[in-house]
């Protein structure tokens, strides 16, 4: 029953972790193979499931810190084989006595071992599966897991605890390290079902040759966070220089930091920004022409874009003016509305039926590609 509310812990737990690894895993992803395929995403969540389940084994339950400041029993033990000698002591197997075997299993003696082997099989597994390990690196791997294991119980949870509540010991390091390598003999015949590794790379490079709107809104929220990132700090160095006491309207600074970020930028670097180089998208004109490329990124950042803050102020002045001149504020708003509903509408609309090229793209004769090369 401990196992299981630990694992209930896990499953608790994950989605937020899960949600937090996210970005990371999609851009490894869109860096690396252009796109992530469900299966891939499903072998590597699952994974990190397996490790957050591992982990919440190992330092579950947590016992008050109280009473772990009052323990006397031992903090290590660093003779190897004691479980060997555990088990020889505390079990009442006779191998001539089959009425001895279900009792002998059941003993805290036999258990401990076989679950410390059994906690890293699954390790051994993915290892040679999906990240296409070796012998020896698995064996140095599956011992590091354990390292890990064995130094959080050591460190007392990182410092939390004011001495270790479970012991470090040197058997948990052979008997994981033996987990991992049975999990590595028999991974061929766990997985003889599954797709290889090399046929999903395929998958997810040709998946890759396309561009959809995921990986576009990526690129984008990581480029408007790295330059809001350069921007505080310009303006953080702006306040402690003799400028100071200059004020820069917000919409000047608007036009030149997006103007030289999302403009400027992609046409002297062959289409691209940093997120985009980073996630293989590059910008294109049909024409080969940079007025093309110029015309595309200026009507969406200083037409589109601006138009939603339009309607937003439009919005506000409605509701701040009330009945007075209600019907000239509507019309109005619902002139500031069109250019919004119709950037809005045509997006989902090229979302639902997959075909990529937006309005403004379309106009401009430009389009966005992968530039994702297969290594």
């Amino acid at each position: 029953m401990l196992y299981l509310d630990n694992l209930r812990t896990a499953l608790i737990i994950f989605p937020i972790l899960a949600l937090a690894l996210t970005v990371p895993v999609l851009i490894y992803h869109y860096h690396r193979y252009g796109a992530l395929t469900l299966f891939r995403s499903l072998v590597i969540y699952s994974f990190i499931f397996y490790l957050l389940a591992a982990y919440c084994l190992i330092i579950l339950p947590l016992p008050p810190q109280s009473v772990v400041a009052h323990l006397t029993t031992p903090k290590y033990n660093l003779m190897p084989l004691t479980f060997v000698r555990e088990f020889i002591n505390t079990t009442p197997l006779v191998l001539t006595n089959p009425h001895t075997y279900l009792a002998t299993l059941k003993q805290a003696a036999v258990i401990q071992p076989l679950f410390n082997i059994v906690l890293t099989i699954p390790f051994g597994v993915y290892l040679r599966y999906f990240f296409k390990m070796d012998f020896k690196k698995t064996i140095l791997l599956s011992f590091g897991l354990s390292l890990f294991f064995e130094l959080t119980q050591l460190s007392g949870l990182y410092g939390i605890y004011p001495r270790p509540y479970r012991l470090f010991d040197v058997d948990d390091l052979l008997l994981n390290t033996t987990g991992g390598l049975i999990g590595f003999a028999v991974e061929p015949l766990l997985t003889f079902l599954l797709p290889t590794r090399t046929s999903l790379d395929e998958s997810a490079y040709a998946h890759g040759q396309k561009v959809g709107y995921l990986r576009r809104l990526l690129a984008l929220w990581l480029d408007y966070s790295l330059l809001a990132f350069i921007s505080g700090l310009i303006s953080f160095g702006w306040r402690i220089s003799p400028l100071k006491n200059i004020t820069i309207p917000s919409p000047v600074a608007y036009s030149v930091s997006v103007g030289l970020y999302f403009v400027l930028l992609p046409l002297l670097w062959s289409g691209q920004t940093p997120a985009k180089k980073l996630l293989n998208l590059q910008l294109i004109s049909d024409h080969q022409s940079k007025w093309g490329l110029f015309a595309r990124q200026f009507s969406l950042f200083f037409i589109i874009f601006p138009s939603f803050s339009l309607w937003r102020i439009a919005l506000d002045a409605v509701v701040a003016n009330g009945p007075t001149h209600l019907d000239r504020n509507l019309v109005l708003l619902g002139l500031t509305l069109i250019l919004p509903v119709l950037a809005l509408g045509n997006f989902l609309l090229s979302w639902l039926i997959r075909r990529p090229q937006l309005f403004y793209e379309k106009l401009t004769h430009t389009r966005e590609i992968s530039s994702l090369k297969k290594n």
